[in-house]
Formats: structure tokens, sequence, C-alpha cells
């Protein structure tokens, strides 16, 4: 929180996409428990996979109703990977699986320590940087995040026995400063890296929030300034995100403001995957293993993206047949990333 002379900035919030909580009962076991939230961001979202850092496996429950586990020989991992219908969001799913090591620490974060979902999504229109574009079905990705991992003695770090992390796939508002003078409230200054609608929020307790006004973000930094004081609204402002791209059609602020969550235009995609798609990922061997529909013999760019779209990585292949796999090393990207495919001349 910033504070402001009696005024205070409290974070925008994005939305949590699913809740992890590790803990270690004792004896080598370690329960991992997987809350999937309805996050607005996504019509649909699909956790295909989780892996983990987990040395030396050597038992694990078998109730966890359409997940198959596996330890892979080659790396210290433990996979889950979904064999049935994928459920409804929300839902909640825990996991049971035992090392020989009896000891613990916190795996700080990805495919290389900690643990990963990879996930096929369908952005909704709130998604930033959607506003306006039109794109595939879905896109494939994944996202690292920090988790307890059992280890040998030398290596146990005096965590608690338990670790609760919320993964966010769409970061919180940046908030610079609350614009005031002479100890008047005037405004805001966020950062938003793509047009969007926003509302700006009061409170004169961090309890009870009265909605001021609706804002436009015009990246990479908003300045919104009125001409109402702002300290007749409260004490405690937060800036939230509504909707990407400018939207004009909005509730009246004397109203219940609820996120939208309109479907944002996708290409028509039939039963059969458009050419070129990508049509899944997943980890292995330390690697992310991206494939990909193909033609026989025709170039393609397979491409990395942040969640504000950038590009990160870029990897070139030549079809052989009507199915192609291009790998990309997980130290060099950020988390959570995304992948799409286009044709190369």
């Amino acid at each position: 929180m910033l504070m402001v002379f009696l005024l205070g900035l409290v974070p925008g919030r994005a939305t949590t996409f699913l809740q992890f909580t590790s803990s270690y009962l004792g004896d080598g076991w370690f329960q991992y428990q997987m809350q999937v939230m309805d996050d607005p961001f996504f019509i649909e979202a699909d956790i295909t996979e989780l892996a983990l850092n987990f040395t030396n496996q050597i038992d694990r429950s078998s109730s966890t109703p359409g997940w198959a586990n596996s330890a892979d020989s080659a790396t210290p991992d433990s996979d889950w990977a979904f064999s049935g219908n994928l459920p409804a969001r929300p839902y909640d799913v825990t996991f049971l699986v035992r090392s020989a090591e009896t000891s613990y620490r916190l795996g700080t974060n990805g495919v290389q320590d900690g643990a990963v979902v990879v996930v096929s999504l369908q952005f909704a229109g709130i998604f930033p940087g959607t506003d306006g574009l039109v794109y595939s079905q879905n896109i494939v990705g994944y996202a690292g995040f920090p988790c307890l991992v059992p280890c040998g003695p030398d290596q146990a770090d005096g965590s608690p026995t338990n670790y609760s992390y919320a993964l966010k796939l769409v970061p919180d508002v940046n908030i610079q400063q609350l614009i005031q003078s002479n100890g008047v409230a005037q405004g805001v200054d966020f950062l938003w890296d793509s047009d969007a609608t926003f509302l700006l929020e009061a409170s004169q307790d961090m309890a009870t929030w009265t909605n001021v006004a609706y804002l436009w973000s015009t990246p990479p930094e908003t300045r919104w300034i009125t001409n109402t004081p702002l300290n007749d609204f409260g004490q405690f402002f937060r800036v939230e995100l509504v909707s990407d791209g400018y939207q004009t059609n909005l509730p009246p602020l004397s109203e219940n403001v609820v996120r939208t969550r309109p479907a944002a235009v996708r290409a028509n995609v039939g039963a059969t995957p458009a050419i070129p798609s990508v049509t899944g990922c997943q980890i292995s061997q330390g690697k992310i293993a991206v494939k990909v529909a193909t033609q026989p013999h025709q170039h393609y760019t397979v491409t990395a993206v942040d969640r504000f779209r950038a590009t990160r990585a870029a990897q070139p292949l030549t079809a052989t047949g009507d199915s192609t796999t291009a790998y990309f090393d997980p130290a060099n990207l950020p988390t959570p990333v995304y992948f799409q495919v286009a044709a190369a001349p």
C-alpha cells in the first residue's frame, strides 16, 4: 500500500486462476491441493497436466479420479495427466505422492523447480489486448509457481509444512501514485499495457467500497484527474479492470459493476483443426514440447508470447508430416507463456 498523508492506495486486483496448496504430511508423503477458479478472463480453461520437481518418488495415491500419475526416470519429476472429461470450473482436486526423502524445501518456480501446469485456454473479451482481435479457437501454454518439494537433509530450508500460492494469469494493475494537491486527492496514475476500461473505487475502511468513476487507460501509463475532490468518497482507493477496450455501454455507478465476460472474436474453427495450429504442449525431459498441426514440407514459425502477447522466443520448423513438434527451453521463458504458430515464407 502507498500512503499519501491520510489517503492510501490499495493495489488493483486481478483474479486468481488457481490456488495451489502444498503440504508435507510426514514419512515422505506430500499432499498437493489444486483449486481451479472460475476466472472471468477465460471462457474455457483446461488444465491438462501438472508436473512437480519431485525426487525419489516411491509411492502415490490412486484415489484422484481422472488423473494418471507417472514419474519421469530421466528427470526428478512427478506428472499428473488428465485422462477423463475435463470438469467445469470451479473444481478442487487433491494429489498424494511419496518420496524416499523425508526432508523438504520450497521449490522456487517453474519447470526446473517447483510446480507447473499446462493449460489450454480460450480468452474472454476482457483479456488484456484481445479487443477487436481475431484469433484461433484456443491457445496453449504453461505457468510455473512455487511449492514444497522433497529434498535431502542438507537442502532443507526450514519452510513451514504448508505453503499456499495464488496463481494469476493476468497481472495486477500497477498503481503508481494517488495524485493530490494540498491534501486533496484529484486523481490516480497507473500502468497498463493495453486500451481498457477500469473502475475507480473508494473506501473509508477497506471493507465497503463505493464506485467513483470509469477510467480509460492510455498505455503504457494513465494519469486520470478530476475536478471533484476524491476525499469525499473515502481515504483508500483502488482501480479495477472492467473490460478490455474502451467500453461505453456500462452500468450506472450506483449499480453493482461486474466484470464483463464476452467472447472475443474467434476464427471459424471446425472439428478439424485449422492448419497451422497449436494442438497441445507437454513437459518432456525438462523441455516444453509444442505440438503443431502442419502440412508436409511446409515451413512454420512457432512463437512463445507472454501475457501481453509480446514475443519472447521463436522456433522455425519444417514439417515432415501432418503433425510436428517444436521444443523450447523454459529457462529462457517467462511464466505464464503461450504458444502460437504461423506459416513462414
